[in-house]
């Protein structure tokens, strides 16, 4: 019984060797980069990273801060700032991670990176709550802009919520995106929007004013717990393509 436990404990100590001791950062997206490396993966600040040329890998640090490694490169993280646990939440962490990790990330997040001087469009912009669908969508007080990809022919849109009720706007054609009236996007709440007599139902949550200035993981975290994903990916996208959160 005593060498079954000291086995166990063995083996314990083997896996606790194995793994870091801690986890500082996630990756959010990775192009080229060896698997070892995919979006999701933990990395510790002093974790030995090796990327080849041409590789890219974003990071998010638990303070919210980003940082971007391009290959080659040999050595840890560039700059951690050692921050601890506390300044992000694990429900957030967690989040970001299985969002990250997500084959709809993969597939957004290197699209727009690689769309740079092609022919296919980059995707919305973070702010821009896509029309196709229903569901949580995350804006900035008094800031409300509607998105839609096929642009082809003039819509009638109407949009009501506690907010009040707004009718007769056209979204002309040609036009990619429609913005609605400030007083649409002051409080978190239902909105229901209809255009050309397709019914969208959205689930409004407002930037609150401590996100202002603030680092771009941070905002990214809050996109994420709000379950705005697809503006989540599309900041994540800007992120890794070289953007800023603005």
């Amino acid at each position: 019984m005593r060498q079954i436990a000291l086995c166990l404990g063995l083996g314990l100590l083997a896996i606790l060797t194995l793994a870091p001791a801690h986890a500082d950062y996630v990756v959010i997206a990775a192009s080229d980069a060896p698997d070892a490396y995919a979006a999701g993966t933990e990395i510790a600040d002093d974790q030995q990273i090796d990327l080849p040329q041409g590789a890219r890998l974003t990071l998010i640090e638990r303070s919210g801060r980003i940082v971007t490694i391009d290959g080659a490169f040999s050595g840890s993280v560039p700059g951690s700032a050692q921050v601890g646990p506390s300044e992000t939440s694990s429900t957030n962490w967690d989040i970001l991670k299985r969002l990250v990790g997500s084959a709809e990330a993969s597939s957004t997040v290197l699209g727009a990176a690689r769309a740079g001087a092609g022919d296919i469009p980059p995707p919305p912009d973070v702010w821009d709550l896509g029309a196709d669908s229903s569901g949580p969508r995350c804006v900035r007080k008094g800031e409300l802009t509607l998105w839609r990809k096929q642009a082809d022919e003039t819509l009638q849109v109407s949009a009501r919520s506690a907010a009040g009720r707004h009718e007769g706007l056209a979204w002309t054609a040609g036009d990619h995106r429609l913005a609605l009236p400030a007083d649409m996007a002051v409080e978190d709440g239902r909105m229901v929007v209809s255009v050309g007599g397709e019914l969208r139902d959205f689930e409004l949550s407002v930037m609150p004013d401590t996100l202002a200035g603030a680092p771009a993981g941070q905002l990214l975290s809050w996109l994420s717990e709000r379950d705005c994903r697809r503006q989540a990916l599309a900041l994540i996208a800007r992120l890794h393509g070289g953007g800023t959160a603005d």
